[in-house]
């Protein structure tokens, strides 16, 4: 019976249709592997073609792309004319670029450029992302050629598309705001004299008792903390710098970081088991990925009990691994309860005041030297 659906996918498709390029590019994604799905790819694997044509046409459901902040910036340079040669981002920009035009998977980038706004302003993510939509309409053999190799640049010229001028992409969104509050907390305690477990279990008992509880940051934090080689280099750029606004500067981007993973929870925790949309999240950044991946394993609401420990257990003892996430289970599961309510700020300027504490203190921390 697959096979017979299968011919007639193939048979729908226009003569035209480029799927040899396409099959080849998917190899090239999958060695690549920059993609995490916010849901259990089908057996003929995440990169195939037939998964999405058989999902598409017998199922009706669609796939969005969630590309981080990196990945939308490489695709708004393809379209302005950036050379591949000697970048395999930038290659594999492309490829992911055609193969979600060739599967029909609808691209949604708003948080990268909150996150461009933010740090640049209106303006500059304006222009960017005028670029990005001109190469989301790109003609998709060309980025197939780009992609494997046949060329260097886009062989058509493209231009930035118009953007509403009114459309504010730089005031902070309120999820990057309270992961941020978090965030700063995160490198307060790893200033503490205290075992790494119980960084962690400080963390999520204020996160619980004075602010709110985050998924993503607990789960960030619980591999952050961790004493086993946790991959901890690239979450907090220039913390111990002596130039104490380039270390705020790198808790901002961990900030946002953490907004991309929770907007990927979100909207899989919305869609729920048997909903028709799923989401690809996709970051040229190893370490971003392997937290989106344990936040699908884990934090969201298809995930498996005993997901977590296995995970933790790589950079944690057994038994903190297991008092982690049943600490963690358990403030998930109270504030998914019926009964639980969303806390209230105590003043209207609660949020900038926790924003300004959590920055004095860094300031006012002694750098251990540069990092």
């Amino acid at each position: 019976m697959q096979d017979e659906d299968e011919e007639d996918l193939c048979a729908a498709l226009p003569s035209d249709f480029p799927m040899a390029d396409l099959l080849e590019t998917c190899h090239l994604l999958a060695e690549a592997d920059v993609c995490v799905p916010g849901y259990i790819p089908p057996p003929v694997g995440l990169y195939h073609p037939n998964g999405f044509f058989y999902e598409q046409d017998f199922e009706g459901i669609q796939t969005w792309l969630l590309p981080d902040r990196n990945v939308a910036s490489r695709l708004a340079q393809l379209a302005q004319g950036a050379a591949v040669r000697g970048d395999q981002q930038l290659r594999i920009a492309a490829g992911l670029l055609a193969f979600s035009q060739c599967l029909h998977i609808e691209a949604e980038p708003s948080i990268a450029f909150h996150e461009l706004a933010h740090k640049q302003g209106n303006e500059e993510a304006w222009t960017e992302l005028g670029w990005f939509r001109a190469a989301n309409n790109a003609v998709s053999q060309d980025l197939l050629d780009l992609a494997l190799g046949r060329q260097d640049v886009l062989s058509r010229r493209y231009e930035a598309h118009v953007v509403n001028p009114r459309l504010d992409l730089a005031t902070p969104i309120k999820r990057w705001n309270r992961n941020y509050i978090i965030a700063l907390k995160m490198l307060e305690l790893e200033q503490l004299s205290l075992l790494p477990i119980d960084r962690v279990l400080r963390l999520f008992n204020w996160m619980r008792d004075d602010f709110m509880f985050g998924g993503p940051a607990a789960l960030m934090a619980s591999v952050y903390f961790a004493p086993n080689s946790p991959p901890r280099r690239r979450v907090f750029k220039d913390k111990n710098s002596l130039d104490r606004e380039a270390a705020i500067a790198g808790v901002r981007n961990a900030a946002w970081d953490l907004t991309h993973l929770s907007e990927f929870v979100r909207r899989v925790n919305e869609e729920g088991r048997d909903g028709k949309t799923r989401y690809l999240f996709a970051s040229f950044d190893k370490h971003l990925r392997k937290i989106a991946k344990l936040l699908f394993d884990f934090g969201t609401d298809r995930s498996r009990d005993e997901a977590l420990p296995e995970a933790l257990s790589q950079w944690w003892g057994s038994s903190d691994a297991q008092r982690i996430a049943v600490e963690m289970r358990g403030h998930l599961d109270h504030i998914r309860s019926p009964q639980w309510k969303a806390k209230v700020a105590p003043r209207p300027d609660f949020i900038g005041e926790l924003i300004r504490e959590g920055e004095d203190r860094l300031r006012d921390v002694e750098p251990r030297g540069n990092a």
